[in-house]
């Protein structure tokens, strides 16, 4: 098994990007559309980040690529880099990033495969400016084929390999890339789910590769590079979209779930069960346009500032805390509080059980020194509701104590 020193990448995102290819590839204006949408980093895609970072540096380093003095060093500054991910990471977590570099080992040696991890990819012949990063791209020119791998850290849904657009794009990439004095008959691809226990594999040979990108990327391609084209919705290309939320399409064919031929049955009042069963294959994606159009409201009054029509921004219900003095215990043993009450196995009580416990009476008199109660979660609600209308403003000279 052969190894390369490769450069490494900084990951960049094209219009035409190979991980957004299930929405450009249908619904061929969401990729102007999205463009001028901020990009946010969610949890699990900062989890992503510090798996492949993880991934990347043992794979170099079992591939030789680099020193055991440089891994370990590379491996403690990128525990430190994302120290706010790792430290919710369990055993499992380190043995999913573990199963995902054996498959590549694997491969690379079923193969008699050359190992480039991380490696940039174009397929700018078939996409304006079109490129990714192969999590890993194995050559292999005894075997004549290509394999690409696509490490994927997430465990919610699950991402299937067949027919993929993204992994076939970094294939496709790997493709054109490589030295052309080498014969590729066979492609590969793979994507590793590990936290799902799912490594999802397909293939096609060269030259149906080569025709799926004449035939359905290029056009495609050419029309979302130009915004052109029809909106079309579905639940693939709307997962991730960043234009979900506000899509007119998307709104538009949601709200007509509710208007169609089942409301001229000749019973006026009640659906019968054929009714039933037409529209329950599409309330999944109804409710997750619905949240995500919910969330977005609030985003954007929390935010920015967005003034919604109808709409005020309140505080929701916050439990109360004990402050942040270091002293609680001995402060409530010095009220006359005894430990047996003062703790619940094998912690402090919370400030509900310990005014529980004591009483109303008893306990208010140290509410107002050892107690506070955070802001609540904003929460976006009718005009209508009786809580008051938050103010950013005031909050904040309460916090630093300014008189208006």
């Amino acid at each position: 098994m052969a190894v390369v020193d490769v450069e490494i990448v900084t990951r960049q995102h094209a219009i035409l990007s190979a991980s957004s290819a299930e929405r450009w590839l249908t619904c061929t204006p969401s990729a102007r559309i999205e463009e001028g949408i901020e990009d946010k980093d969610s949890e699990f895609s900062s989890d992503g980040t510090a798996a492949h970072a993880f991934a990347e540096l043992r794979l170099r380093h079992l591939l030789k690529q680099i020193t055991k003095a440089e891994y370990l060093a590379g491996y403690e500054a990128t525990k430190t880099l994302y120290a706010e991910q790792v430290k919710e990471w369990v055993v499992s977590d380190w043995e999913a990033i573990d199963s995902y570099v054996q498959y590549v080992l694997d491969e690379a040696k079923r193969l008699d495969a050359t190992v480039y991890i991380e490696a940039r990819v174009d397929y700018s012949k078939y996409a304006e400016s079109g490129f990714g990063t192969s999590d890993a791209l194995l050559v292999s020119e005894t075997q004549a084929t290509i394999k690409s791998i696509d490490l994927k850290f997430g465990k919610g849904v699950m991402v299937s390999a067949r027919r993929n657009p993204q992994a076939m794009l970094y294939a496709l990439g790997g493709l054109l890339g490589f030295d052309p004095k080498h014969v590729i008959t066979v492609v590969e691809w793979a994507i590793v789910q590990p936290r799902l226990d799912y490594i999802g594999e397909d293939t096609m040979t060269a030259v149906d590769l080569i025709r799926w990108a004449q035939e359905v990327v290029a056009p495609a391609a050419e029309l979302a590079w130009e915004g052109k084209g029809t909106l079309t919705p579905s639940a693939k290309a709307c997962r991730f979209c960043k234009a979900a939320a506000t899509c007119r399409a998307r709104a538009a064919e949601n709200v007509l779930i509710a208007r169609r031929d089942f409301m001229t049955h000749p019973d006026p009042n009640l659906m019968e069960m054929d009714e039933v069963a037409r529209i329950l294959p599409d309330l999944d994606q109804w409710m997750a346009w619905a949240n995500k159009l919910k969330a977005y409201a609030l985003e954007q009054a929390r935010d920015k500032g967005a003034e919604i029509p109808g709409y005020k921004l309140v505080r929701g219900r916050a439990n109360r805390a004990w402050n942040d003095s270091k002293d609680i215990v001995e402060e409530l043993k010095s009220a006359g509080v005894s430990e047996t009450v003062i703790y619940s196995e094998p912690s402090l009580r919370s400030v509900a059980q310990l005014e529980k416990a004591l009483g109303k009476k008893e306990f208010a008199p140290l509410a107002s020194k050892l107690v506070v109660t955070p802001l609540g979660t904003p929460a976006l609600v009718p005009i209508s509701d009786p809580r008051e209308a938050v103010n950013k403003v005031s909050e904040a000279h309460a916090a630093f104590g300014i008189d208006k």
